[in-house]
């Protein structure tokens, strides 16, 4: 990868903004239409901003919930799908800016050799 480093600088981008699109960019999961509906039903003397979290699937399902031991498994499932989005977000991220910093030092120390005729 010292032949070319610019290559590696433009992967590091890349894969920044793939890793920040998935860390910052992602919202909580949605809830189906029924749920958000019996939710909203729920929560109508609640104001509009409880109203407007009966979209988020983990919220929908606790103020909807019946039976306690379904509706933790519908949330666990829910907030483990959510922590390994943002896990690959961050490995991305990470990556990225190690990428990133790789290919300019090795652009930079190409760019000083330049100059320098090696044997």
């Amino acid at each position: 990868m010292k032949k070319n480093p610019l290559f590696l600088f433009a992967l590091g981008v890349v894969l920044l903004i793939a890793g920040a699109f998935l860390s910052f960019g992602a919202s909580a999961p949605q809830a189906d239409a029924a749920t958000v509906a019996k939710c909203q039903e729920r929560m109508k003397d609640q104001g509009a901003e409880m109203l407007g979290r009966c979209k988020e699937a983990t919220f929908a399902t606790a103020m909807t919930a019946t039976d306690a031991n379904a509706a933790a498994r519908a949330i666990s499932a829910s907030n483990n799908s959510e922590v390994g989005g943002n896990a690959l977000g961050m490995f991305l991220l990470g990556l990225g800016l190690v990428l990133l910093v790789a290919g300019g030092l090795a652009w930079r120390q190409r760019a000083a050799l330049g100059g320098v005729q090696r044997s």
